[in-house]
């Protein structure tokens, strides 16, 4: 069973607005658990419905994580790049879930990403993007921090809720450094002390 960081529920109840912008900084052992801690309230206590753009891990392996911990995915349009790289990748049990041919066609992700929010207004919105360093394996940086700051600036216009994951030392430093700027919040689980 997973435990959730509490502290990130709190922060979003506390500082998140319908136009934030959030930057979750994570690690690679604690990405998992990061994740789950901010979709469980987004969804359980605010009640919102989204977008999950997944280029770290596949849409099935982001659902079996949520049922888990006993949260309904069924509120999340999942857009999946890495599942249709392999065979049979594509071939999922869930209706939720629409698939990305690549991690480089960005233009697509942000066009299926408009059209699911569009589709889906009757509760408050999110975007989740997992992940940036994902990204940055796929895309030439400067293309990429291009994309961050259109990507930002279209959903806070329309007052969806924003959170852009990354690992930070796996993140170019250029593109990291645009999200400091262009983000309005930050969730840092990025350090992970070990006792």
């Amino acid at each position: 069973m997973i435990e959730l960081d509490t502290g990130i529920a709190q922060q979003l109840a506390e500082e998140a607005t319908p136009s934030s912008a959030i930057q979750v900084r994570v690690g690679t052992s604690n990405s998992e658990l990061i994740i789950a801690s901010l979709l469980q309230p987004l969804i359980q206590g605010f009640e919102m419905r989204g977008v999950y753009i997944c280029a770290s891990r596949s849409a099935t392996e982001v659902i079996q994580t949520l049922e888990r911990i006993g949260v309904d995915s069924s509120g999340i349009q999942f857009i999946d790049t890495v599942s249709s790289g392999f065979i049979g990748g594509t071939e999922v049990p869930y209706p939720n879930v629409r698939f990305v041919d690549s991690p480089i066609m960005l233009e697509s992700i942000m066009l299926q990403t408009l059209y699911h929010l569009s589709e889906y207004t009757e509760t408050g919105n999110f975007v989740i993007l997992d992940s940036v360093n994902a990204l940055s394996i796929y895309n030439e940086k400067r293309m990429l921090a291009e994309y961050l700051h259109t990507f930002i600036n279209t959903f806070r216009a329309r007052e969806v809720l924003t959170a852009i994951i990354n690992v930070p030392d796996q993140t170019p430093p250029g593109v990291l450094a645009n999200l400091d700027l262009y983000c309005t919040d930050l969730i840092d689980r990025g350090q992970v002390v070990i006792h």
